[in-house]
């Protein structure tokens, strides 16, 4: 037996057997039905209340069914609208599709294929839900306050970053591998005003030429031997949103030079094609090597470099922001500590010393998967000490003194840096909220009470 979906759907038609019927076939589903026998009357239910699904006729007397999606669009643009229509009205019901139409149905239809649109039309409905959600979700995860560091080196990379999020700038992250440029990325893309357009990664490193060509720029029909069909590449399907290219010195340097061209002219050409096609994208790249020395070694676009050059964010591996490591520590251990019963309790003085002398040649990912590594093997309710680490955290590479001079800070204690870590959220969310302490405190979910606790510990009280 079909569980019946919780539906909200309004039917629009001027003829009064059309919605008798529907409505018997509706209700039958279990679906919560609502009905118009004019577009007017339908526009103003529209207004009033919200619907998973539309179903109106195309033409009727006065508001027909073009205006009546051209108001779902700009009222519940989340609505799925399908459209009846007679046989020799089928072109106009193409064209409302066209305008954001989910489908359409010819008169007469049988009930089982009126059924099946429907629930088709709900699961579409039920999808772009998700995604909002999803999208919401990734907003919050990659807003400016989930950057951790008070170091000077990572303040810098988080002011550049607040700069040149919500301009046209293409972004250059350079940093090893592990220092978070996948991460700074998507910062970058969700502080930005496409941050609700896609954002495209795409990993430039190990893939051949002719894929990479493809992937990115997309290849006619014919342009190779299985290419019976054209097919769009990532920029295209990025269009309005962010393209990421992960590595792009890593790329061959035909295809860094039509990156160059993208910048340039806005314009991409499929593989096996001379058209042009018009892109709107913003250009995100990182590397782990100095773009600027590659030109003069020939393995690099020098106009590529200059263009790339002034969105320029240098990321500091963390042996050179010993400072961060008790706040990362403190926050990889709460995610950690997420779906315990009995949270471990903390690092021991003895472990945090440890820890923060090693080099970490993995950077942030490294001590990442160890915190998560040592939460899923250490008893519940303890304090994580120095002989839960491995071995080649205590006696491995170690950070060379001339590191230490770097910091004008002394080496905080746990304790301390969550300190430092809820007083630096709380100076970061009032700056995203404009000085809104209510928003900020919404951010942060916390009272707004907390909040000026915070900001008068830390001098910001007015």
């Amino acid at each position: 037996m079909r569980a019946a979906l919780s539906m909200r759907i309004l039917i629009i038609d001027d003829e009064l057997q059309i919605l008798s019927f529907l409505r018997n076939l509706f209700q039958l589903e279990g679906w919560e039905v609502h009905e118009a026998s004019s577009g007017e009357e339908g526009i103003e239910k529209i207004e009033r209340e919200r619907y998973d699904v539309i179903l109106t006729d195309l033409r009727m007397p006065g508001a027909d069914g073009i205006e009546v999606l051209q108001t779902v669009k700009k009222i519940q643009s989340d609505a799925e609208v399908v459209v009846m229509t007679g046989y020799g009205t089928v072109d106009s019901a193409i064209e409302a599709m066209r305008g954001g139409a989910f489908h359409y149905l010819t008169k007469p239809f049988r009930a089982e294929e009126v059924l099946h649109l429907i629930r088709k039309a709900y699961s579409q409905r039920q999808l772009k839900r998700e995604n909002l959600f999803l999208k919401a979700e990734a907003r919050g995860q990659y807003q400016i306050h989930a950057v951790i560091g008070t170091s000077a080196a990572s303040q810098n990379a988080i002011s550049l970053v607040q700069r040149l999020a919500d301009t046209e700038t293409p972004v250059w992250l350079e940093g090893e591998s592990g220092t978070g440029r996948g991460f700074f990325a998507r910062v970058v893309h969700y502080q930005s005003s496409r941050s609700g357009g896609l954002f495209v990664p795409v990993a430039c490193a190990g893939i051949p030429g002719e894929l990479l060509d493809r992937d990115l720029f997309g290849h006619a029909a014919g342009a190779y031997q299985r290419a019976t069909l054209p097919r769009p590449g990532k920029i295209e399907l990025a269009n309005q949103g962010t393209v990421y290219l992960a590595d792009i010195d890593k790329a061959e340097k035909r295809i860094q030079e039509k990156i160059l061209k993208l910048l340039a002219a806005k314009t991409v050409s499929q593989v096996g094609s001379d058209k042009e096609t018009e892109v709107d994208v913003r250009l995100i790249v990182s590397s782990d090597s100095d773009l600027d020395k590659l030109p003069s070694k020939g393995k690099f676009p020098a106009e590529l470099r200059d263009m790339l050059l002034t969105g320029h964010i240098s990321l500091p591996p963390l042996r050179e922001r010993a400072e961060d490591i008790p706040l990362l520590l403190h926050h990889h251990l709460f995610e950690a500590n997420r779906d315990r019963k009995k949270p471990l309790k903390g690092f021991s003085e003895a472990a945090v010393k440890a820890l923060a002398t090693y080099a970490w040649p993995g950077n942030v990912k490294e001590l990442a998967d160890l915190v998560k590594n040592i939460a899923s093997r250490k008893r519940q309710g303890t304090v994580v000490d120095a002989a839960d680490l491995p071995s080649e955290i205590l006696h491995g590479r170690r950070r060379k003194p001339a590191d230490e001079s770097t910091s004008s800070k002394p080496l905080q204690d746990v304790r301390d840096a969550v300190v430092a870590l809820d007083r630096q959220m709380a100076r970061q969310a009032l700056a995203l909220a404009y000085g809104d302490k209510e928003k900020a405190a919404a951010l942060l979910q916390i009272e707004v009470a907390a909040l000026e606790k915070l900001m008068k510990e830390n001098g910001d009280a007015e």
